[in-house]
């Protein structure tokens, strides 16, 4: 509904380096020959590479699943929810103040939970990234006023290339390899083939995801440098980033009109839509955040587009806007190709 940021690498996986793993214990180790003290012996340890990493790429996968599930349906439900109360300001303002409250209310029931109040020396990194965020959902919602689903999913489908290429400039992470690099030519020139074949091109509508574009690729990098630079937990940075976004929906609805949702005719339909989108937006922040800690900027972005296949099919199965036929090849070519840069 795109900064957990950005990870780096040829192959699209961030290597784990087994010598941070288990680095408690060599510490402790240091501190009691440093205090004059000999530990006993003991019987020599497995592996530690075998059993943490393990654990790595189950979080891995698990984070991916719950991604995927999240975003594959969001845009979907954000697309009904525009259907009913056309109003982009007031539906992110939703999702900002319900994730932010969802997570303040878990601290409350759980005074034990790792979640952090807003402290200025962390609001300061974090409001930029938040900006960039916040501008990249505007776009989108902005954009799917005018075009398909589909449109916005070739869009992002783009944005890998770009993601690699300003992931290797900022943040010194390697290109991809020829083969992944071929892939990603791949998804773009898939791209290229659905637009051509749009039936629902609109000028406007192409506008906004131009500006979504810029914003999803400087996200991806900018928050991935967040994450790894300003530490905090999963749930404080949720909560972070739907509490320093509420005011910019404000900025952002006196500019663009505010009041828009006052006009709306509301029924029970249009509060159970607004209100299933908030939840999915809870679930998205943590599954986003989450996601983010664990693979690289450029890895997030593929991923990103291989779970938007879902969205292709519920979106033919529920709208009458649609792609043709060579619409989807297209867009089956980016899947593909996404697919085999993950492989």
């Amino acid at each position: 509904m795109m900064p957990k940021a950005l990870h780096p690498n040829g192959e699209g996986h961030e290597a784990i380096d087994p010598s941070r793993l288990g680095s408690t214990a060599l510490d402790d180790d240091d501190l009691e020959e440093e205090k004059g003290l000999t530990a006993p012996a003991a019987a020599p340890e497995p592996d530690p590479a075998h059993v943490p990493v393990r654990h790595a790429k189950g979080a891995v996968a698990f984070g991916v699943v719950l991604y995927a599930a999240c975003s594959s349906t969001l845009l979907l439900i954000n697309k009904v929810a525009m259907y009913y109360v056309p109003d982009a300001s007031f539906i992110l303002f939703c999702q900002f103040l319900c994730s932010a409250m969802v997570v303040r209310t878990m601290k409350c029931v759980n005074p034990d939970l790792d979640i952090e109040e807003l402290a200025m020396e962390k609001v300061k990194p974090f409001f930029l990234a938040c900006l960039v965020f916040f501008l990249c959902l505007l776009a989108n919602t902005q954009a799917l006023r005018s075009v398909n689903v589909e449109t916005v999913i070739v869009a992002r489908s783009c944005s890998p290339i770009a993601v690699s290429i300003l992931e290797h400039v900022t943040l010194g992470r390697d290109l991809p390899n020829l083969p992944g690099m071929l892939s990603l030519a791949a998804i773009a020139g898939g791209a290229v083939l659905y637009v051509v074949t749009d039936d629902g091109f609109k000028v406007d509508g192409y506008v906004w995801l131009v500006i979504y574009f810029v914003f999803i690729v400087v996200e991806m990098v900018f928050v991935k440098f967040v994450v790894e630079t300003v530490p905090m937990s999963t749930w404080t940075r949720v909560y972070y980033n739907n509490a320093l976004s509420i005011p910019l929906v404000a900025i952002s609805s006196s500019m663009l009109g505010f009041g828009q949702f006052l006009a709306v005719d509301w029924g029970v339909e249009h509060g159970l839509v607004v209100g299933l989108s908030c939840i999915v937006g809870v679930a998205i922040s943590y599954a986003g955040f989450n996601l983010r800690k664990l693979v690289s900027a450029t890895t997030f972005t593929v991923i990103g587009v291989l779970c938007k296949l879902i969205t292709v099919l519920l979106n033919d199965m529920l709208w009458s806007q649609h792609s043709n036929l060579m619409g989807h090849v297209g867009l089956g070519l980016c899947i593909a190709a996404g697919w085999a840069y993950e492989k």
